[in-house]
């Protein structure tokens, strides 16, 4: 992703596009390939003017940029989906169930043209017990297991097919990390349903569990720079149709309501008078919240904080971003104890990745 910042004329560009509003004199110009990656939307833009009719109505320039970055898309998804029907193919023979996240799962309803929205990997959720089982399953297959620098905290791991760029498969065995949210994985699973992505069978989030998941993922990532997160939930909005009651309660169950109430920021200042005001007033914080997760608001028109994931001042926005007081306390003093605790982890084996656990 580019880290290149982008032209104003660019930034109010972008912002126009998204909002159906026609490019001017002064925004006519740079149609930076670089800044459409940054924000991982050239391929919503191509879709959404194309299915207006309005393509045409864009500089040669803007049309050119959005439909290479629509075909990158395509064809990078497409890719990826190749390896998913390989690999979720074998895993459903295995009796393996898995349920597509993030992008994959988008897929099943919200776009139903892969060149729209950008992947970076696919996402699966899997039952623990299932995963040494499943990786061990797949490195027979020839796939290289991996596992990031916060393992096992993360409770996730990575699948790779060798020789390509598109061919990671990232498995989680647990939603939402530790302190920063509390999701009960047994009713996730149970409130899933059946489908079938690519003609490969598995299950998909109940509606309401997608979109809260999601907004925690988005928050875990200070809900930028890139913009598809917010088109995602626009787009969910829309078709999902999720009931208002049971985000509520159960944003409040899963200790979420700050993730949910600044995505929905989010999609307020992206697209006006699309979020629903029922819900973003029912998750507003309170006064000292507020005021504290004001200093972080960005007045960039397309970006909700002016904090990134890798500057210092994301640490107190971090604590903002968690509903309980003492979950935040306690997520502090875990990661000021990492240099200590992980050594020791890793000392006593609790850091063996899945292929070398014993079922």
């Amino acid at each position: 992703m580019s880290s290149q910042r982008p032209l104003e004329s660019q930034v109010r560009a972008i912002a126009g596009l998204l909002r159906g509003v026609p490019l001017d004199g002064s925004t006519a110009e740079n149609p930076a390939e670089d800044i459409l990656r940054r924000y991982e939307c050239g391929g919503y833009l191509f879709d959404l003017w194309t299915r207006s009719g309005r393509l045409s109505s864009l500089p040669p320039e803007w049309i050119e940029a959005l439909r290479r970055a629509h075909r990158k898309t395509l064809v990078d998804n497409l890719t990826s989906l190749a390896v998913f029907r390989r690999i979720g193919g074998l895993l459903a023979s295995e009796g393996i169930p898995i349920v597509p996240l993030k992008g994959a799962a988008y897929l099943l309803d919200l776009y139903r043209d892969p060149g729209v929205r950008s992947m970076t990997d696919l996402d699966f959720l899997v039952r623990r017990s299932d995963a040494g089982r499943l990786a061990r399953r797949l490195m027979r297959e020839g796939l290289i297991g991996e596992v990031g620098r916060h393992f096992p905290e993360d409770r996730r791991f990575e699948m790779v097919v060798p020789g390509t760029s598109h061919g990671r498969l990232e498995f989680h065995w647990f939603l939402g990390l530790p302190r920063r949210a509390r999701v009960d994985q047994e009713d996730i699973w149970r409130r899933s349903r059946p489908a079938v992505l690519e003609g490969v069978p598995c299950r998909r989030l109940a509606v309401e569990d997608a979109l809260l998941y999601h907004v925690i993922h988005a928050g875990d990532s200070y809900f930028g720079p890139t913009l598809k997160w917010t088109i995602d939930l626009r787009e969910m909005l829309r078709t999902w149709s999720p009931d208002p009651g049971v985000l509520l309660e159960r944003s409040a169950a899963w200790r979420c309501r700050s993730a949910l109430h600044l995505s929905l920021r989010h999609l307020a200042k992206l697209f006006p008078g699309e979020a629903p005001a029922d819900l973003l007033a029912a998750t507003r914080p309170g006064p000292l919240r507020g005021l504290l997760q004001r200093w972080y608001l960005s007045s960039d028109p397309l970006s909700l904080l002016n904090v990134s994931g890798g500057s210092l001042s994301r640490l107190p926005m971090r604590c903002l971003l968690i509903d309980s007081p003492l979950d935040a306390v306690l997520l502090t003093v875990r990661v000021l104890a990492r240099p200590v605790s992980r050594p020791i982890v890793r000392t006593l084996g609790g850091a063996a990745p899945p292929w070398e656990w014993s079922d």
